[in-house]
This record gives structure tokens, C-alpha cells and sequence, in this order.
């Protein structure tokens, strides 16, 4: 029998821009809703993340889907997106209530971010628990176990491809 899963590739640099990653995780949970499969976002490209601008957030930001209103608050600020807080709003809403969206960070050419999405893949699709004679009670919790890492997986990616912010998050909480 097969086993599939549906990957759903976004390149990075749309982190950089609050609109339009409203705009990916909007469409990312409508492919996960209609496509029915397991489903694993990608963020593509991390090396190139900064080439397009400066990250308003932490990583794991983007990467974990956190509190969303940050983001509307952070669109605010554009003049163009005011006239559209309302909508955004909403949609952010519409987001946060199903709780599905989160991405896996990639860039091709480093081996342990593409192992990092084979085992996403992996688990999403239930090969990382083995067929019905390798089910084991080791090969669960090695599962189980790996699911742990994915904090400081995100931070070691932030690390080698995101410049440092000048303010703590604490600051960017007070400022808005």
C-alpha cells in the first residue's frame, strides 16, 4: 500500500512581507482542508530569506504560526494595508482557530535541513512507525523523541540565516 503526503513548497522570502504570508498561510490551510492527505508546509529557500528584507520576527514566528495579531498590528503600520486591517483581521482569525499551519524551514544545499523535512514528511505519513512487523515499542518513542527538537532546529536555521534583532521581543511587545 502506498503512503502519501502532499508538500506544499513556500519560498521564504513571503515571511518578509505580512501581507502576502497572510496570504500563504491562507492558502496553505485551504490546501490542507481540500487536499486530503497529510500535509507538510515547507519554507523554502532560507539561505535567500534576508535578500528580499528584514524579518519583522523571530523565525519560529513564521515557522510555528504564533499569535497572529502581532502581524495584523505589524501591518498597520503600511499605510495601504490600514485601509484593510478589518479583513486581515479576519482572516488571521480564520487561521489561528484551526491551528493546522506550521512550517518546516529548507534550504537544498544543507543535508540537515533536508533531513529535517524527510522526517516531517516521514512522520506526517506514518513511515517513520514502520509497517505492521517493525512496530515496535522503540520505534515509537524514537518518533516521539525527534518531535521534541523542532524548537531548537528552527533556532539553529534563524542562527545561520537571519541576522540578529536589534531588539528583544519583550521591546517589540512594548513598542506596539
Amino acid at each position: 500500500s502506498l503512503q502519501l503526503a502532499a508538500v506544499h513548497l513556500v519560498d521564504s522570502h513571503y515571511c518578509t512581507d505580512p501581507g502576502k504570508f497572510i496570504s500563504v498561510l491562507c492558502t496553505s490551510l485551504s490546501t490542507m482542508l481540500h487536499v486530503e492527505l497529510p500535509h507538510v508546509n515547507v519554507l523554502s529557500k532560507m539561505d535567500l530569506i534576508e535578500h528580499y528584507g528584514k524579518l519583522a520576527f523571530n523565525l519560529d514566528y513564521y515557522t510555528e504560526v504564533l499569535d497572529l495579531s502581532y502581524l495584523v498590528d505589524h501591518l498597520a503600520s503600511d499605510p495601504f494595508f490600514r485601509n484593510f486591517r478589518r479583513l486581515n483581521e479576519k482572516l488571521v482569525e480564520v487561521i489561528e482557530d484551526y491551528s493546522l499551519v506550521s512550517f518546516v524551514p529548507l534550504n537544498v544545499q544543507d543535508k540537515q535541513s533536508m533531513r529535517q523535512v524527510m522526517q516531517a514528511v516521514d512522520k506526517a505519513n506514518g513511515y517513520s512507525f514502520g509497517d505492521r512487523e517493525q512496530r515496535s515499542l522503540e520505534a515509537l518513542m524514537s518518533a516521539a523523541v525527534g518531535a521534541d527538537f523542532h524548537f531548537s532546529s528552527t533556532l539553529a536555521v534563524q542562527e545561520k540565516y537571519v541576522q540578529s534583532q536589534d531588539k528583544a521581543v519583550e521591546e517589540e511587545v512594548m513598542d506596539l
